[in-house]
């Protein structure tokens, strides 16, 4: 299958939803390998799902870890993709070789000065997430001064606003999240199913 858009889902937990996206055409699984995280999977887990999908590129969430940390994580996996919260950390994995997706979490005003940073320089992927509305006016605003990474949008991302999110830079596409199991093998997917299908090109 192929989607209208990029589409990266994070915080896969389950195989069914990664071989569920993976079916799909999604571009990239994430896996969220912070401890800290309530969406956390143990990367030996990870490992195992991973050798059942094929496809995607996977993504290996590491929040607001350190860089020594995830350094030492990667040098025993090697994720093609490393997800980071902090621009510093970004820059002291990228000047290690690794491939940074930043995500910049939008929940101040404070905020918008790291989002200004963040476009200003090179990464894989810079995912840009608010739960914050009247931000949001903001956010676009500065997104339309241009950026050195491709975009990911990880706010609005609703089944109404598909067609305006598919047609409008400056963003490359969208994120989306998994969900836990209700249990082993059983899943209702609901809105990442609708989001999806809606996406699905037609043949």
């Amino acid at each position: 299958m192929k989607l209208k858009t990029f589409v990266k889902v994070g915080s896969i937990t389950n195989l069914s939803d990664a071989r569920f996206c993976a079916g799909f055409g999604v571009d990239l699984l994430g896996f969220d390998l912070n401890p800290n995280s309530e969406n956390y999977i143990p990367i030996d887990q990870a490992n195992e799902i991973m050798g059942w999908v094929a496809g995607p590129m996977f993504v290996a969430e590491f929040g607001d870890m350190n860089a020594a940390e995830i350094l030492n994580l990667q040098g025993e996996n090697n994720f093609p993709l490393v997800q980071v919260d902090q621009i510093e950390v970004a820059n002291e994995l990228k000047s290690n070789n690794q491939s940074i997706i930043l995500q910049v979490k939008i929940e101040s005003e404070h905020d918008l000065k790291k989002l200004s940073e963040a476009i200003a320089s090179e990464f894989a992927y810079v995912i840009v997430s608010c739960e914050r509305p009247q931000l949001i006016p903001s956010i676009e605003d500065i997104l339309a001064t241009g950026s050195e990474s491709p975009l990911i949008k990880a706010y609005d991302v609703e089944l109404s606003q598909l067609d305006h999110i598919v047609q409008v830079q400056p963003f490359s596409g969208i994120e989306l999240k998994g969900s836990q199991e209700e249990k082993p093998g059983f899943k209702e997917y609901d809105e990442l199913a609708d989001i999806l299908e809606a996406l699905e090109v037609e043949d």
